[in-house]
């Protein structure tokens, strides 16, 4: 979903009538499509969670996730009532600076979230439903914390108008582009290695898999056993979770810094961390595992929304580098977004294969510690950039000096 741009930048002063009356004329299409914009995220995803729930009660399947619902009522009300405000003149709301007391005191109820989700939990393991409202809490809240630590570190202003902006395009416009992407190429990936399969085993592929044949009528049955111990399974799960996802979700998380025309380094960082930050929200909304141990999902739930916002931002700096005609700056931004998201996603994934594997616990407690090492060096390095790397390729680039129409557009 293409959300209309911003039609002026962040302003502290109250125009007069006559500016008033400009301003409204001009900019009352602009707020008719942020409407329009909202009204469709709310319709869109409320029917197809119902569409959803409707094929899952007659095949006894779990329900949709309660965050499709959410990301709708969130992100349909935001543009909406954004858009009142454009088609009203209303100037957009500086955003106040983020202080360290304000992030503390933030960072304390994300605390609390966790810890009150967790104690729900354990008082009622049969309805975890309730843990819901700590989940979005923290699902919401923590990619803008981050997002804000990331604003705290620039001291770049922003505004009201350029958040909705930036996050609509992040949690609705670029998963939606992702998904459809990642479909192509994961149905490649698969139909090449069937093929490459075939190819190396022959006829044995099919008497492997199915040693009683497929008769008819009959669905077939894939034992979880067998999948564990065939390498292709593994080859397929690396490349795919670790080579092609970061591929295409690192190319289009970005979607606010691309579709900037002329900003600052210092905004294009934190139009690309706002398409991360986005992006994160409608992921941790989307991704609620009832049953599965609490207070582990919200702090992956944090640390996975710390990476999605440091690598979308450093790719809003690369996208700046190849603005500027340096491409190989952003050629190796762009790598190395994708090798930490890999390296993530790589543990992840075989975290969560080694829970299935039917290995002794010593030996998955074994195996699962030089991944949690390598995770948490992934998390420390970025860390590290989002206080550190980002700040300092921000600080060292002057910035853009606009002319008043471009300035009109809330660059």
């Amino acid at each position: 979903m293409t959300i209309a741009p911003i039609p002026e930048g962040a302003s502290e002063e109250i125009p007069s009538l006559e500016a008033r009356k400009e301003v409204t004329e001009r900019s009352s299409p602009t707020g008719l499509l942020w409407m329009a914009a909202g009204l469709l995220t709310g319709v869109a995803l409320s029917g197809l969670w119902l569409g959803l729930a409707a094929l899952a009660a007659p095949l006894a399947a779990p329900a949709p996730p309660p965050g499709i619902l959410l990301l709708g009522l969130l992100m349909g009300v935001g543009l909406f009532q954004e858009g009142r405000r454009i088609n009203r003149g209303m100037p957009d709301i500086p955003l106040p600076a983020p202080t360290g007391s304000a992030q503390a005191w933030a960072f304390a109820l994300l605390l609390l979230l966790a810890g009150g989700g967790a104690v729900v939990g354990q008082l009622a393991p049969a309805a975890p439903w309730l843990t819901l409202p700590f989940h979005a809490g923290i699902a919401v809240l923590g990619p803008l914390w981050w997002f804000n630590l990331l604003r705290q570190r620039l001291s770049s202003p922003w505004s009201r108008r350029r958040t909705w902006w930036g996050l609509g395009l992040g949690s609705l416009a670029a998963p939606a582009l992702v998904l459809f992407l990642e479909g192509i190429a994961l149905a490649g990936l698969g139909l090449g290695l069937l093929v490459a399969r075939l190819v190396v085993e022959g006829p044995d592929f099919v008497r492997r898999w199915f040693p009683t044949g497929l008769p008819p009528g009959t669905p077939p049955v894939v034992y979880l056993e067998r999948l564990l111990e065939d390498p292709w399974i593994w080859v397929a799960l690396l490349i795919g979770g670790a080579g092609l996802v970061p591929l295409i979700e690192e190319a289009v998380k970005p979607l606010p810094a691309f579709l900037r025309p002329r900003v600052s380094t210092a905004d294009r960082i934190l139009y690309g961390a706002l398409g991360g930050a986005g992006f994160a929200i409608a992921e941790n909304l989307l991704v609620w595992t009832p049953g599965a141990p609490w207070v582990l999902i919200a702090l992956g739930r944090l640390a996975v929304s710390a990476l999605h916002i440091f690598n979308s931002a450093l790719m809003g700096w690369a996208w700046e580098m190849l603005r500027r005609g340096r491409p190989l700056e952003g050629l190796g931004a762009y790598l190395l977004v994708v090798l930490v998201h890999g390296l993530w996603n790589a543990g992840a994934l075989l975290l969560g294969i080694g829970s299935l594997d039917p290995f002794p616990d010593q030996v998955r407690v074994l195996a699962a510690f030089p991944v949690l090492i390598g995770m948490g060096a992934v998390g420390l390095a970025v860390l590290l950039g989002l206080g550190w790397a980002l700040p300092a390729l921000a600080g060292g680039e002057d910035p853009v000096e606009l002319s008043a129409g471009g300035s009109s557009r809330g660059g």
